[in-house]
């Protein structure tokens, strides 16, 4: 039984065939609304959910697409910042900037100034 790459119609059949009724007055339009939900996702959420063991019909007791979107929602945001940590992995980090020894000297020179002027007293009447 091939789990991996169903189509969304495939899936939500699948799915469906998980419970034993489906609580809608028109079985049609619903499975429709889930082909139509599920068309949206990623395929790695698609597979997820029309797994028996972890997909939605092993969360979702009573089928309903709104606890189903909930849940399918939450499976995406995980998987886009899984996806996203992945890809901040692969990026190489930026060299750092050569020094530059005339810069670093303007900078000790402007801190040696400045603990000077506070070491001297700081006030408005002690400014040139």
């Amino acid at each position: 039984m091939k789990l991996t790459n169903l189509s969304p119609d495939e899936a939500a059949r699948r799915i469906l065939s998980l419970y034993d009724t489906i609580p809608a007055m028109d079985g049609r339009l619903f499975a429709a609304g889930l082909v139509q939900m599920l068309s949206t996702y990623p395929q790695s959420i698609i597979d997820l959910a029309a797994e028996p063991g972890r997909g939605l019909a092993s969360h979702v007791s009573f089928p309903n697409l709104a606890n189903f979107r909930k849940l399918l929602d939450e499976w995406n945001d995980d998987y886009m910042e899984q996806a996203r940590r992945e890809k901040s992995m692969r990026l190489k980090a930026l060299p750092e900037p050569p020094m530059d020894p005339a810069m670093q000297e303007r900078i000790a020179k402007g801190m040696e100034d400045l603990v000077k002027h506070l070491k001297s007293g700081f006030s408005p009447s002690t400014q040139p």
